[in-house]
């Protein structure tokens, strides 16, 4: 078993998950504090589970909504003109 595995284990083993399907995680970011001297590193863990709900995907901004929005900014521009 790598290091990698391992490190993998052991984050099942923590958050313990129950019905978990899969388990994968990635180095997102590093750093180095100099304030403290020490090494950060940023992980990012992900867990598939069974039972979960699946979300609805994303819908796009209905033109009604760009309109409104658009009429808000206008608005507001004028607000800041008048001033």
């Amino acid at each position: 078993m790598n290091k990698s595995n391992q490190l993998l284990a052991l984050l099942d083993r923590v958050f313990g998950f129950q019905n978990k399907i899969r388990s994968t995680f990635r180095k997102h970011n590093q750093s180095f504090d100099e304030k403290t001297n020490e090494h950060v590193i940023f992980i990012e863990y992900r867990v598939s589970v069974k039972g979960t709900m699946k979300s609805a995907p994303r819908q796009k901004q209905q033109p009604n909504q760009m309109a409104m929005i658009q009429q808000l900014l206008a608005q507001n521009q004028n607000k800041t003109k008048k001033k």
